[in-house]
């Protein structure tokens, strides 16, 4: 294994409390652009019998509300530590994004997103980047947006009728494990060096499971992994040189924050499952909005999907998304399509403080077209991952809507932090129409908001 990146080294040591009876130890090794932690995470319980406790990213876009400048600007910084260590040269840019990051205000993260828009790194050789979903799919997407010459495949937990599966994997520490890749086989037939995308390496095993899938069909001499938050321990990194020698691959590890961490008791909270059953008539205004009404081309991917209940659904997918493989050539089309359906959708805004949210692995579209639409706007995504919600200070995950999943009934999803910002109205994004019945669950939680947009892309 080669950390090729020249890190600096900045040992430093957090103490996350996350309740009376669970702390967790972090121990910095690497931390190349001397990001302070709080910048990038705050620590949160979670209820998962692998893991009791979940970092929750600060610059994802997907927990917790954020600008949407934000996790496009972390995007832009994982792919400049990348472009860093494989090339050896110092990127200037990363300078202003670091600042933005660190400072957090508006006029500074406004002013790197102009960075983050011109970026158009080159290796020298074509790159093929995969995003995890759900978590990581803007993450990778971001990152792919950032080259010049590069494809881009997000996996998926959807499955599909009658498509081939060009790569099955499975996820670690995960409420659902099985991930597909449904990439047409040229994107990945060829011996293009791979980048593997997520948001946080604990283990390291994901990205194991997947370079193993990888090498039975399409094998290669060169991966990558990149994540913001790298916590493997030394056995773990042991693991991975083992694995270099027994499959004949080099694996780069890149990541904005590297170290250690160590659990220390047990949370004292009830861990069960609490599932909301808020009910209320919604008499409101609902409005339901269709991309498709715009004079800007989308291009569609025709699949049908099966839900875990065995429902088809025949509505198409966007080729856009990176489901189904993207490559460099389609960034100004996702820029245009955004800041166009962006414009659109800001003259259906009838509140001053908007939230815009995503869904599951619906997530760069979305945030790219918040970017578009006016002041005061707030992004992030519904997720499967259930965290325990404590209103306490110094705790990031406040409160907690809990709903069956629009997509799939069998799934809860989970949106947080969502009643302390006083939203006045609320755009629900979906990559395909959803069904009245479907979404009843879902809008019963943002009963409270007075205004609830609902916005699909077919």
């Amino acid at each position: 294994m080669k950390t090729a990146h020249s890190s600096i080294y900045y040992p430093s040591r957090y103490t996350h409390k996350v309740d009376e009876s669970l702390v967790i130890e972090v121990a910095l090794t690497k931390n190349p652009y001397e990001l302070p932690a709080e910048t990038l995470y705050e620590m949160a319980a979670r209820i998962n019998k692998k893991r009791s406790f979940l970092f929750v990213s600060k610059v994802l876009g997907k927990h917790i509300p954020t600008r949407p400048e934000i996790p496009l600007i972390a995007s832009a910084l994982l792919a400049t530590i990348y472009y860093e260590g494989k090339t050896g040269k110092l990127a200037n840019e990363s300078v202003q994004l670091v600042e933005a990051l660190k400072d957090g205000s508006k006029a500074k993260t406004k002013a790197a997103y102009s960075v983050v828009k011109d970026l158009n790194y080159s290796l020298g050789e074509p790159v093929i980047f995969i995003g995890f979903a759900e978590t990581a799919t803007a993450l990778g997407h971001g990152v792919f947006e950032s080259f010049s010459d590069a494809d881009y495949i997000h996996s998926t937990r959807d499955l599909l009728l009658n498509q081939e599966v060009t790569l099955y994997f499975e996820e670690e520490h995960s409420h659902a494990t099985d991930q597909r890749c449904y990439a047409p086989e040229r994107f990945l037939n060829n011996t293009k060096p791979i980048c593997l995308v997520d948001d946080e390496i604990t283990t390291g095993k994901t990205a194991l499971n997947i370079i193993a899938s990888i090498q039975r069909r399409y094998p290669r001499k060169e991966y990558s992994v990149l994540s913001i938050l790298d916590w493997r321990s030394e056995e773990d990194r042991h693991l991975l040189k083992e694995f270099e020698v027994e499959h004949g691959v080099t694996i780069h590890t890149y990541s904005l924050m590297s170290g250690e961490i160590q659990e220390v008791g047990t949370p004292s909270f009830d861990k069960t499952e609490v599932h909301s059953e808020k009910k209320s008539n919604i008499k409101k205004i609902i409005n339901r909005i269709s991309l498709s009404s715009l004079p800007t081309y989308l291009p569609h991917e025709m699949h049908v999907s099966v839900d875990s209940l065995g429902v088809e659904n025949k509505s198409p997918f966007s080729a856009l998304t990176g489901r189904f493989g993207i490559h460099s050539d389609s960034k100004e089309e996702v820029e245009a399509f955004c800041k166009r359906a962006g414009m659109y959708l800001q003259s259906y805004r009838k509140g001053k403080k908007t939230l815009c949210l995503g869904t599951g692995e619906f997530m760069h579209l979305p945030m790219k077209i918040a970017l578009y639409m006016g002041n005061e706007i707030l992004y992030h995504s519904t997720s499967r991952s259930p965290i325990y919600p404590i209103n306490r200070e110094g705790y990031p995950i406040k409160n907690r809507f809990s709903f069956k999943s629009p997509d799939d009934p069998q799934v809860m999803n989970f949106t947080y932090n969502v009643t302390e910002q006083d939203y006045d109205e609320v755009f629900l994004f979906f990559e395909r129409p959803i069904d009245d019945d479907r979404l009843q669950p879902m809008l019963e939680q943002f009963s409270e908001i007075p205004v609830i947009h609902i916005v699909d892309f077919t």
